[in-house]
């Protein structure tokens, strides 16, 4: 682990999806990788308006249609987060949710 990787997680970056740090203070970034192709997916979400307050395992709820641009699978998420924005569960049909890391290695 690298000094900016330790510096990110003393931030609060470890369980989030995305931070202030990061220059967006509202975004919440997403990587999928698709079941059917391997192709990887960024999204963004704004924590303003994509969240909502659910009853459920979390204290909001992100549910998002996503589509990668090689097969065009649909994958359905379901995020939930506590009140912090840190991710309590997910569920991903027709792909998984990855790493950044893993992201950004299969994107280069």
């Amino acid at each position: 682990m690298g000094f900016l990787d330790k510096l990110r997680e003393l931030l609060g970056g470890s369980g989030k999806a995305g931070t202030a740090a990061d220059g967006d203070p509202y975004g919440l970034w997403f990587y999928f990788r698709c079941n059917k192709c391997g192709s990887v997916v960024r999204i963004r979400a704004d924590r303003r308006n994509d969240l909502n307050r659910e009853d459920g395992p979390g204290t909001f709820l992100l549910s998002k249609e996503v589509m990668d641009n090689k097969c065009f699978q649909l994958m359905r998420a379901e995020i939930w987060f506590d009140s912090q924005y840190s991710i309590v569960s997910s569920d991903v049909t027709g792909g998984k949710l990855i790493t950044r890391e893993e992201y950004e290695a299969a994107a280069s």
